[in-house]
């Protein structure tokens, strides 16, 4: 009876294996998180010379994980090359691809899924590489959960105006793996963030 016991378990351990093979590693990805009401409202991040940053704003501009009910707030992404040696490269699929990725996207702690402030619309563009070095070394984006009147790149509003959240607990998350190109091999950073917010 121990022997077969013993054959059982070294059978799952050898399927275990073989699953976890097959599926993409997300044990190396850095998870961070904010909680709401945090002294350091604000996720930063350094991997291979490029700085991370990502928050929610207020209407002042300022990092918070507290809004008032019926105000405007935004969320803000920011990716700095910090190496002055490293030409890197990003390519207009960005931004489109951080959407996808759950950028912007709020759940509700209570209800579920609320949603995007904004939706990816179909297009076809030709495929650019623009300069992340040099003058050009930062790549930022603000978009505001009541985005009337605003536009980025492939991205537009679902709604004039979106509706306001209402008092309770939420979160946004996403997990990315950003690549920059360079003249030889591209860098790729995953990376996974969570902030926790409340409107009042």
């Amino acid at each position: 009876m121990k022997k077969l016991i013993l054959k059982t378990t070294a059978i799952l351990l050898i399927l275990a294996g073989v699953v976890a093979c097959g599926k993409e590693n997300t044990d190396n990805v850095d998870f961070h998180e904010i909680t709401i009401g945090s002294a350091n409202p604000v996720i930063n991040y350094v991997a291979n010379g490029i700085e991370f940053e990502f928050c929610l704003l207020n209407e002042q501009g300022e990092p918070a994980t507290i809004f008032n009910e019926g105000k405007n707030f935004s969320f803000y992404f920011q990716c700095t090359n910090n190496d002055v040696n490293k030409e890197l490269e990003i390519d207009n699929g960005f931004f489109p691809d951080l959407l996808l990725s759950g950028f912007c996207y709020v759940i509700s702690q209570q209800n579920g899924t609320i949603g995007y402030p904004c939706t990816l619309r179909p297009y076809t563009m030709e495929y650019r590489k623009y300069p992340l070095y040099g003058e050009d070394n930062r790549y930022a984006v603000t978009v505001p959960w009541n985005c009337e009147g605003w536009g980025d790149l492939n991205c537009y509003p679902e709604s004039f105006p979106k509706e306001s959240l209402s008092a309770g607990k939420y979160y946004t998350e996403f997990t990315h793996k950003f690549r920059f190109l360079t003249k030889k091999n591209p860098i790729d950073i995953p990376i996974s963030v969570k902030i926790n917010f409340e409107i009042k």
